[in-house]
């Protein structure tokens, strides 16, 4: 058969047996050499015995609690420490700190305590200028004060002149915003006060008002006003004028009940300060224009101030 297969062919086989020869030696060697040589890679004796674990302590030790003790974080010991004091510029601590009625010519007129003390209202009337205003947390007033703290009915400054912490406190004889059997004093009228010279257009004399913007917290008791919301927006837009006792201010200037008033000579009244500058613009200006809502129709009152 194989004189058949040509010389070629022949060499082929010859050459593909060559290999699977020396492919069978390689792995006898190889299987051989580890034969040979696996005895040397055995341990000759025993690993060293572990010694066993113990039992884990969870004890503690009661010096790791001295610390907490040391610092006395449930008061255990019943210590009461000083209380904590504002200091001064130069790192010292007040030396008195106990606040006392203020004789300042200052009167406390109503507050507006917010959830954020920063952003609480004191309405005061300063005596001695013959003005009113409000006052935030850290303003000055007038130069006589610095405010410190504003709560409900009573108000805490820093006397500028002799750094004493002072306070005021509201008349309590009648401090409520709404009038009931414990009304305000209200002037009686004498007629002819206020004069209608047109269309919501009045004439009025100085001494006359000022029977009625002279005590401001009075004033503020003989009537009910609430902040009113646009529907749209939901801010604020005005005070609504919602009720206010026959013969007060209010009656005087014509202002028909359930008004809402807008603005106070242009600038809108949204919050107590606005409302408080309206005030001051008719007991210390010529003149004052209320831009109002009455009836479902936008109005304005204009007051000429002689």
């Amino acid at each position: 058969m194989l004189k058949k297969l040509s010389e070629l062919q022949r060499n082929r086989i010859s050459k593909w047996a060559l290999y699977g020869l020396l492919i069978f030696f390689a792995f006898t060697v190889a299987d051989l050499t580890l034969i040979y040589f696996r005895d040397q890679f055995l341990p000759d004796q025993a690993p060293p015995k572990k010694d066993p674990k113990g039992p884990i302590s969870y004890r503690i030790d009661r010096g790791q609690y001295s610390p907490i003790v040391s610092r006395n974080i449930f008061n255990s010991t019943g210590f009461i420490p000083d209380p904590l004091r504002p200091k001064d510029e130069d790192g010292s601590s007040k030396k008195n700190d106990v606040p006392v009625l203020s004789n300042l010519p200052i009167v406390l007129i109503g507050t507006l305590v917010h959830s954020n003390p920063e952003k609480s209202v004191a309405a005061i009337e300063i005596k001695s200028k013959n003005i009113s205003g409000s006052y935030t947390v850290g303003a000055e007033i007038e130069g006589l004060a610095k405010v410190e703290s504003i709560q409900r009915g009573i108000i805490y400054f820093r006397n500028l002149n002799n750094g004493a912490l002072e306070y005021i406190e509201m008349n309590q004889g009648g401090n409520k915003v709404s009038f009931d059997q414990a009304k305000a004093v209200v002037i009686a009228p004498t007629g002819g006060e206020i004069q209608k010279v047109g269309n919501n257009t009045f004439k009025i004399k100085r001494s006359d008002l000022n029977k009625y913007l002279n005590d401001l917290s009075s004033l503020l008791m003989q009537a009910r006003a609430v902040p009113n919301r646009d529907p749209n927006t939901g801010e604020i837009n005005g005070y609504r004028l919602v009720d206010y006792q026959a013969g007060s201010i209010f009656e005087q200037l014509q202002i028909p009940r359930g008004t809402l008033i807008k603005t106070a000579n242009g600038e809108p009244v949204t919050n107590v300060q606005a409302a408080m500058e309206m005030f001051n613009k008719m007991k210390n200006g010529n003149g004052v224009e209320l831009g109002v809502e009455s009836n479902g129709t936008n109005q304005t009152f204009k007051y000429d101030i002689q």
